[in-house]
């Protein structure tokens, strides 16, 4: 049962981060990978704050609100751009690894390549019957399932929430029927960012931080979006839960020097055999370019 809970935990936080991925991939397919340089950012920018003494809500707020600015930045100086031009997915791709190259050497220039601890007490544990929780794994799990609920909530229930799913569906039909597409993408990449800057201050309070931490896990986000279906916002939190239990049970089965050899078999596995993931779908005839 330690196992299960350990890899749900691990995978409700990898969840979050490839709801993140979806929110731009979906509705622009944009490959975001500069959220990576977000993730690594947004814990030491807390960092500060804290120790200039700034209260820890609004060092939060302050270190969030700066992780969805730097992705509407990302958006606004150069994919959309890239999209008035017609630019080839591989173009959004060469451009957002090197807005991430760029965001991970202000922070090495800013904050060194050390790794840091944002709680340097020792973390309290609580037993539950024969399982052992620690503070910061109940942090992520509180904080990833309110994440991904009110995203949900959002997406299925408002009015912008629908639009945003029309654009994700057909993106084509979207513009003709005069609906602001630019102010949509703007909304995508400002929530992709947000969500990223929350899941790298978790990531950070439950395990430390350093500057190598970001491209990692977003890589671990992509197979998950893969592996629950790259067309679904569910699927990715699915995909996300279960390479969570996947990678816990090879460290408790096999050692964690086989984690990645399984994950990335795991995906194999799914690209020739479920290429759409667990909840995928074809596209609609008229959604397909």
């Amino acid at each position: 049962m330690q196992v299960l809970l350990n890899g749900s935990i691990d995978g409700l936080a990898i969840a979050t981060l490839a709801l993140a991925w979806n929110v731009v991939y979906l509705p622009t397919r944009v490959f975001h990978i500069a959220v990576a340089g977000i993730y690594t950012l947004a814990p030491y920018l807390l960092w500060t704050c804290l120790h200039n003494h700034i209260a820890l809500p609004i060092a939060v707020v302050l270190a969030c609100s700066t992780g969805g600015i730097l992705s509407l930045a990302c958006e606004a100086a150069n994919h959309w751009r890239l999209e008035r031009r017609g630019a080839e997915a591989s173009a959004h791709l060469v451009a957002s690894l090197g807005l991430y190259i760029v965001l991970s050497g202000i922070t090495a220039l800013s904050w060194g390549t050390e790794t840091r601890v944002l709680r340097p007490e020792v973390d309290r544990v609580i037993h539950i019957q024969s399982m052992v929780l620690t503070q910061g794994q109940i942090t992520s799990i509180t904080v990833s399932l309110a994440v991904i609920s009110v995203f949900v909530t959002w997406l299925k229930f408002s009015n912008n929430g629908l639009r945003f799913r029309a654009l994700a569906e057909n993106p084509v039909e979207f513009a003709l029927r005069g609906f602001n597409v630019r102010g949509m993408r703007l909304l995508a990449f400002a929530l992709s960012g947000t969500i990223t800057a929350v899941c790298g201050l978790v990531g950070a309070n439950y395990n430390g931080f350093d500057l190598n931490g970001g491209l990692s896990i977003l890589l671990l986000a992509v197979v998950a979006s893969t592996i629950g279906g790259r067309l679904s916002f569910s699927g990715a939190a699915w995909g996300g839960l279960l390479l969570g239990i996947v990678r816990a049970g090879t460290v408790w089965f096999l050692g964690a020097r086989w984690q990645e050899a399984v994950t990335f078999t795991l995906l194999m596995v799914f690209l020739l055999f479920m290429p759409n993931g667990l909840l995928g779908r074809d596209k609609r005839l008229e959604a397909a370019p």
